[in-house]
């Protein structure tokens, strides 16, 4: 009983208090107040989010990337994969065309059919006139066997015209149905056209505002995507930060939601600025609290927070926040002793790198990789990388050329067959005008002279002949029209296949891989953390090595949230390999525009530094070696005001 009674006066207590919080003057008792601790960070409002362009090969390579904290402009190119589509773009635009020379051909041809029903109707319409002809002579000029025979004559003749007549009116339908489902056919052609016109054109990401350009971590594996790496598509590469607004999120457990309000007074203290607190006020409040699945099982409200005016140019995206009610803060002590000195690991980077991968090659998956140049090798312009081999395109070629000499063939005995059917149809309008001649010559007898049934079937003969000479004139060109229509359908097929041989052989050229420009080899991973070698399986669009710019090296270390406010751009640095004997002098000459999780899988929040050799020292590091920054600090690059800070940070 007296769990229960716990558990009723907890539902109660549950119930009651957002009526207590939102009704500060209520007679009921008040909730006890407590220590309020709100995790935050520091985001840029106007930010731009950086995705992997879609592809139907996965993964895929970064043929471009622009560089870690690089300012852009909007319009600028940030990202850029190949476009696997930009080959099959003229063979959709072959297709295109040669599906309207066949429309054109299959609609000629049923043109020739409705024409040549017309032919039938115009033949069977003449020959009930004539039966209506020798129906109308009277009984009584002729004997009654003749008399009953014309009559059944006219009967037939008239059951025939309207057969013909809806073979005819069918003719016509089903050109109007070619012509249609031609229509759709093409337009569902063109769609496809320009679907991959639209993924050839988003295989670049293109900036929509100005902005610092920051680069995300890889999933699987577990490092910062940077050029040349292999991604999925879909994948966010990184960020373009603005240089607009900026203002502080945090995170208020749902158990603390009651001790919050909005417009409440809060005290900030930012972990990359110690012991400096920010007065400000929470702005929002959401209306429902949401799960953090890697904080734990519990659920949380965002507040948003304004950024005071004097903080605004300290604070960087990234940068971690305590957030407490100000009734609450603690002293602040502006007092910090900053360490004598600051060691940093590292690792050798190349501001180039030129992705390795295998040729984008229609159906081709997988490759072999038959030969590949010594790890860390300084190469020259033209020096073999790599070769790769794929059996499938050898197949696939022979059976292309194969296909093609086929159409080749039929291409010639089209061309034979088309200039004798244009020499028949010829003859065939030749006829028909002979034969209008002939029973115009007949018609202009003397009326006077030849029977009247015979004079009026003469007069019908004469419009049936001058019928069929019109119809065979529109057959003969219709024809010729279907013979052009045909030839050309075949010859967009030819050079269908053409286009597939010469993507083919291309992809062959492409399986040799030739340094476009100086630069050392560094080998990278493949799906088991192993590094490719001579024999190995490669997948489409992984990238098996990066040719690196050894003239453009630099330095890139991270330095904890809680020490970055110790570094500045200029500072002197020192650059060895652990278990080396060689030191090199470097300098501090960018901070990174933002703060990050160190790593996937280590959620340390950490600023990215770059540091360049100095001009007289002479390095024999290469890129992907990991190195020792130590960095000696004097006092007066340690801050005791946000004044001091403000000039650091710039």
């Amino acid at each position: 009983m007296k769990f229960s009674s716990h558990i009723h006066s907890v539902l109660l207590f549950a119930l009651l208090s957002p009526a207590l919080a939102a009704d500060p003057q209520s007679k009921m008792p008040s909730v006890k107040q407590r220590k309020v601790f709100i995790t935050g960070e520091v985001i840029a409002a106007d930010s731009q989010l950086i995705f992997v362009p879609p592809s139907k090969s996965s993964p895929v390579a970064l043929r471009k990337f622009v560089g870690e904290g690089k300012f852009v402009r909007k319009g600028d190119v940030v990202l850029s994969i190949e476009a696997h589509n930009a080959g099959t773009l003229e063979q959709l635009q072959t297709t295109l065309e040669q599906t309207r020379a066949k429309l054109d051909a299959e609609v000629a041809k049923l043109e020739v059919a409705a024409l040549e029903a017309d032919k039938a109707f115009a033949v069977t319409q003449t020959a009930r006139d004539k039966a209506e002809v020798d129906a109308a002579l009277p009984k009584t000029q002729i004997s009654a066997l003749d008399f009953d025979k014309n009559q059944t004559e006219k009967e037939k003749a008239i059951r025939d015209l309207e057969v013909r007549r809806l073979a005819a009116k069918t003719a016509q339908a089903a050109v109007l149905r070619m012509k249609q489902d031609g229509e759709l056919d093409i337009r569902k052609q063109h769609i496809k056209l320009e679907f991959t016109k639209q993924e050839i054109a988003l295989s670049s990401v293109i900036a929509t505002q100005d902005g610092f350009v920051t680069h995300n971590f890889n999933q699987w594996p577990q490092e910062r995507i940077d050029e040349g790496a292999s991604v999925y598509p879909g994948t966010q590469a990184g960020t373009i930060i603005g240089t607009g607004k900026i203002e502080v999120k945090g995170w208020v457990l749902e158990a603390d939601r009651l001790h919050i309000r909005e417009n409440m007074a809060v005290s900030l203290q930012f972990d990359a600025l110690p012991g400096q607190q920010a007065d400000s006020v929470i702005k929002t409040i959401s209306q429902a609290p949401e799960l953090k699945a890697q904080w734990g099982n519990g659920r949380y409200f965002r507040i948003d927070i304004p950024v005071p005016e004097q903080f605004r140019q300290l604070a960087a995206p990234g940068m971690s926040v305590l957030i407490q009610p100000a009734d609450q803060k603690a002293a602040s002590n502006n007092k910090v002793i900053a360490p004598a000195k600051l060691t940093l690991e590292g690792e050798v980077q190349s501001r180039v790198n030129l992705p390795v991968v295998p040729p984008a090659i229609p159906h081709i998956w997988q490759y072999t990789i038959t030969q590949l140049a010594p790890e860390g090798s300084l190469l020259k312009a033209g020096d073999l990388i790599t070769q790769f081999q794929a059996a499938e395109v050898m197949t696939h070629l022979a059976r292309h050329k194969s296909t093609l000499n086929e159409k080749q063939r039929a291409l010639e005995k089209l061309r034979l067959d088309q200039a004798e059917a244009e020499r028949n149809a010829t003859l065939a309008v030749d006829e028909a005008r002979a034969n209008a001649d002939k029973a115009a010559r007949k018609a202009s007898m003397p009326k006077e002279l030849i029977r009247r049934v015979d004079y009026d079937k003469l007069v019908i003969d004469k419009e049936l002949s001058l019928k069929l000479l019109d119809i065979e004139k529109q057959l003969n060109e219709t024809r010729k029209r279907a013979r052009l229509a045909e030839k050309k359908a075949l010859e967009f097929e030819l050079m269908q296949s053409q286009n597939k041989i010469n993507i083919l052989e291309q992809g062959l050229t492409r399986m040799t891989v030739k340094a476009e420009q100086p630069g050392i080899l560094i080998y990278k991973t493949n799906f088991n953390e192993e590094k490719f070698s001579s024999g190995s399986k490669i997948w489409m669009g992984q990238s098996l090595a990066n040719l690196s710019d050894p003239k453009q090296l630099f330095v890139n270390a991270q330095v904890a949230e809680a020490q970055a406010t110790y570094l500045r751009t200029g500072q002197e640095a020192k650059v060895s390999v652990p278990g080396g004997n060689q030191v090199l002098r470097a300098r501090i000459t960018q901070l990174g525009k933002v703060f990050h999780s160190k790593s996937a899988t280590q959620p340390g929040i950490v600023r990215d530094i770059e540091l360049e050799f100095e001009q007289n020292s002479q390095t024999s590091l290469k890129p992907g070696s990991a190195v020792q920054v130590q960095i000696q600090l004097q006092a007066a690059s340690v801050p005791g005001s946000a004044t001091s800070s403000a000039k650091e940070g710039s």
